[in-house]
């Protein structure tokens, strides 16, 4: 611990040369996922960083106090630590063990049934795996969101293998091309796994874009959801 405190002085010292340095703590916190904070208090600098880092390297651990730290302050830093970071946490061992952190430590959003007002995500999943499948896709959970999003619209869970529409679409007045379009667009995720590319992670593959212009009514419906 003693270590990252050196380290991030360094790093405050490269960023504010004028400033005299705040005492600085830092700790490891069991965050889901790999999340950091840095909070200055009352001139005391308080880090935490996620239990998932306790044995990064020294050049990831810098790269990574600069970054907070220039969040922190609202200063620009070269992009070689941000690329630096981002292809430690993007490694295979790095990924795993944030995944197993997600798994036991966030309960996620709570799914519902499927069945709402007027619509069934289980039927629709049904006939758009068929018709656009082959009846290939493992099924999810399907759940209606907790509220009307109108921000939103859709979202695949793969932590917990769960879909997600927003309440909005469980009425008759919008046209049942929109939901089914939402719908198909998070059923691609379930197909396509997202995957690194140059230290950043892809989460609409250029796969994933060619596909989701077969659905039916594809610029229908991407117009439709602009009016929302």
């Amino acid at each position: 611990m003693q270590d990252l405190e050196v380290i991030f002085r360094t790093a405050h010292r490269q960023l504010r040369p004028r400033t005299p340095v705040p005492e600085i703590q830092v700790e490891f916190y069991p965050f889901a996922g790999l999340n950091h904070t840095a909070r200055l208090h009352q001139s005391r600098l308080l880090i935490r960083l996620s239990d998932v880092f306790t044995d990064a390297p020294v050049e990831v651990c810098y790269s990574l106090a600069l970054i907070l730290l220039a969040k922190l302050y609202r200063k620009k830093i070269d992009n070689v630590y941000h690329r630096r970071y981002r292809t430690f946490i993007l490694s295979e061992e790095i990924q795993e063990r944030a995944r197993i952190a997600r798994n036991s430590r966030c309960r996620g959003a709570q799914a519902t049934a499927s069945l709402g007002r007027h619509l069934d995500l289980s039927v629709l999943f049904d006939c758009l795996n068929e018709r656009y499948f082959a009846g290939s896709l493992d099924k999810p959970r399907l759940s209606w969101s907790a509220k009307k999003s109108r921000h939103v619209l859709g979202r695949y869970d793969a932590t917990h293998h769960t879909i997600f529409i927003s309440r909005i679409f469980d009425t008759m007045a919008i046209p049942p091309y929109v939901v089914e379009y939402v719908m198909f667009h998070e059923m691609l995720h379930v197909k396509h796994a997202s995957r690194v590319h140059d230290s950043r992670i892809l989460v609409h593959t250029p796969e994933f874009k060619r596909d989701e212009r077969n659905f039916c009514k594809y610029q229908e419906a991407r117009l439709w959801l602009k009016t929302i």
